[in-house]
Parts: C-alpha cells; structure tokens; sequence
C-alpha cells in the first residue's frame, strides 16, 4: 500500500508530491545508477527504477551542508526493457560545482544518498576503477564491487560484457541481479554512489557482432533492437554507441564499440580519429573497449583484435595514448609498452582483460608472449590514479590483495614522431 506525501518547497514556494510506502514511510528505489552525458565537473545523471504501480517524476537535491532541497528538473520516464513491472527514471542534473559534495533524496523520509562532482583540475589525486565482464555470477560481481569500494574510487568504467543477458527477453533477470548489485555495493555506507561509465560487449547484442545480427545497417534503430537493454538502460554513451567524455583538460575517456554494434573499421575509425586529433592538449586520453588488441587468452590472430591493431593502435600511437584498457579474455594482464608493433620505452601499455565478476581462463604464459609483462588467471579490477601529469596503476583480486603494481610516473618523451599510417 502507498500514499502521498505532500510537503511545501522553502525555496520555490510550490507543492512536491512523493509516493512513500504507507507501512514504513520510506520510498526505496529497486535500483540506483549515476553517470555522466556531459561535463563530469558540473553535472550528473541520475537514473532510478521503480514499480510501474509507483509513481515519482521528481526528486530533491541540494549541496551537502545546505539546508534547503531544491526539486530536480522533471524526469524522464519510460519502461525497463520487456518488463510490465519496472519503470526507470532518469534525471539530468546541471549547473553544479566542481568537486563538490551533493546530497539527493526521493521525498522527505527517503533514505539521502549523495554524489560528488569532478574536479576541475587533476591537481589532487583521482582514482578510476576499471574493468569488464561484469557478472557471471552475481556473488562474484558483489565481491569485487565491495573491494573495490574500499579504494573510494571517483567513478568506475567498465569495458563491456555486464549482465550476460546477450539482448534477450528470457535473460531480463540477469539485468535485475546486474542492478541489485550495483545497488546494494556500489553505494558507500555514507550513501554516496559511485558514478559509473560502460562500454559495449558482445554479451550485450543480440548476435554478439555486427555480422551477427540479421539485415544489419550501421543505425540507430537497428542498434538499438540488437541490443536493446544497452540502449534504453544507460544514457552513457548512447547512440551510436561509442562516444568521448571529457573532464576539464585533464582526462578523456574514449567508450569504443569493437564490432558489436558498430564496425571497428570504416565511420568509427574516422571519429576516433577526428576525436583524438582535438584532444593532444588532454593530459590523460583513456581509450576502454572490449576485444583486445593484444590478448591474454586468445589467439593473436583473431578478427576483432587484428582489427583493433590495424585501425585504432596507430591512431593510438599517433596522438599520444599512453594507457589503454581491454576486456573479454576473462583474466589479467598488462603488456610491455608497445609501439609500432615492438616493445617500446615510449610505448602504449594495454591493461585488462576483463575479469570483474567471471570465471578467469587460462592465460598464455608471459615469458612467450613478447607482448605480456603480466598474465594472470584470476578475477580483478583496476584502480588507476592519476595526479597532474602523472599515471599509476593497482590491480586486485576478489580478496582485495595486490596482485600487481604500477608506481605513479610520467608520460615518457618519445624519441620519434611516426606518420600516420
């Protein structure tokens, strides 16, 4: 049973109606999930899920320490894709501060969640969280979510492969464990939630790869039916599918789609380019996909990754990458810096690959792999610092150990500048 809660705004001076159980006078969303469409330093999205019978267009938020909560701009409402039962909601929220707190809420005895917007420089240490392949089961990807919460990262990015529902209307309950998870781990004991990015994986499209997907053009609507819950349930990155997010002039995260609803090869390949020639004055371009360049598991030669080294590695190398992130072996690795197809002081390092909440395979052995400095059969996630010009790296299992290192350092100078090929 429900009711309506009815209380004046100090501030706007007008009524705010919630719904709130009549039993315990709390409204609890049965999911939560922050990310970013524009400007990460004065802006957040908030999307939240409710019972279709459950009626909230609107929610409060103010800077933490304030005391009057301003009402959210309306919400933007539409049906969690194949379900009859759950609406999601979602928020744009602008016009905020750089790197501060906001506290949110879903009517006046709501639970108070917050958030915390970027900073506008990397002058203070940043943490990012990275990682793929999200959940095969769901008590893997809630174990890791709880480690990785003890780093406190400022966000988490993840390359691809998350709930393992592969488009299809019968998998609907793998994206409800998805977002119980995210739910229930990825909101600290505070209540601050942790924004999150994704990129696309075969596991979210119908087909898994453009090819295999019947009567396949490079559209928005046939993207959009071949993975539908990609497309309805994250306003990040949107059509078509991979995107540029930028933080101040400090970081760029580049979201890739390798071949799954969009070819590697051809328009993808010339906004990249485009993308990364606009950004040389960016300290940190993060490029995050999901078939890797250079595999830990398999075989060198596979279509994806060729395709990866032939189209996007040069345009990688060109324009001053200097860490990429790579998903879909189900294990860990990090490569030698490479460029140029040769291990490099002023090369690339790729880091991955893929294994947050799924079963770890067999890696190839580094000592006869040229291009692996590290392999590791074992579920993990990545916590990548950055401070001004400056990159380290931690990765740790389930268990929250150290199972590799990489101190702060700086960009290395390069001794040649090769042409574009």
């Amino acid at each position: 049973m429900w009711r309506i809660s009815l209380f004046p705004s100090l501030l706007l001076g007008t009524i705010i109606f919630f719904s709130v159980p009549e039993d315990t006078g709390t409204l609890v969303p049965r999911a939560i999930y922050l990310t970013w469409t524009e400007d990460p330093t004065t802006t957040m999205v908030v999307d939240w899920h409710l019972d279709t019978e459950i009626p909230l267009t609107t929610l409060q938020y103010r800077r933490e320490g304030h005391t009057f909560w301003r009402p959210a701009p309306e919400a933007t409402t539409f049906p969690f894709p194949f379900s009859t039962e759950r609406d999601v909601y979602r928020v744009h929220l602008s016009g905020l501060l750089p790197g501060t707190s906001y506290e949110f809420r879903f009517g006046p005895q709501s639970r108070i969640y917050r958030f915390r917007t970027m900073p506008e420089t990397a002058d203070e240490p940043i943490r990012i969280a990275a990682g793929g392949d999200t959940m095969h089961d769901r008590r893997w990807m809630r174990a890791m979510n709880s480690q990785v919460m003890e780093h406190d990262p400022d966000f988490i990015v993840w390359g691809g492969d998350l709930a393992y529902a592969d488009g299809r209307e019968d998998k609907i309950d793998r994206w409800f464990d998805w977002f119980d998870a995210v739910t229930d781990t990825l909101i600290a004991a505070d209540g601050r939630a942790v924004p999150i990015l994704v990129a696309i994986g075969n596991h979210e499209v119908r087909g898994g790869y453009t090819w295999g997907i019947p009567g396949y053009t490079q559209t928005d609507a046939t993207r959009a039916a071949a993975a539908p819950y990609f497309y309805t349930l994250f306003a990040m990155p949107g059509q078509p599918g991979y995107t540029v997010l930028d933080f101040g002039d400090y970081l760029s995260i580049l979201l890739l789609d390798t071949n799954h609803t969009n070819p590697i090869g051809g328009v993808q390949t010339a906004w990249l380019q485009e993308t990364l020639a606009a950004r040389t004055d960016v300290t940190h371009v993060v490029p995050v996909y999901h078939q890797p360049a250079w595999p830990s598991v398999r075989a060198f030669g596979e279509s994806g990754s060729t395709a990866v080294r032939l189209n996007w590695v040069p345009l990688f190398e060109q324009y001053g990458v200097r860490v990429v992130f790579e998903n879909h072996d189900h294990s860990y690795k990090r490569t030698v810096p490479i460029r140029e197809n040769l291990e490099a002081e002023d090369g690339i390092v790729y880091i991955g690959d893929g294994a947050w909440g799924v079963a770890p395979r067999q890696v190839k052995l580094p000592e006869a792999t040229w291009y692996l400095e590290r392999a590791e059969t074992v579920r993990n996630a990545v916590i990548m610092t950055i401070h001004n010009d400056l990159q380290g790296f931690v990765a740790i299992n389930p268990d929250g150990k150290v199972i590799d290192e990489v101190p702060m350092t700086p960009p290395v100078a390069k001794e040649t500048t090769s042409d574009q090929r």
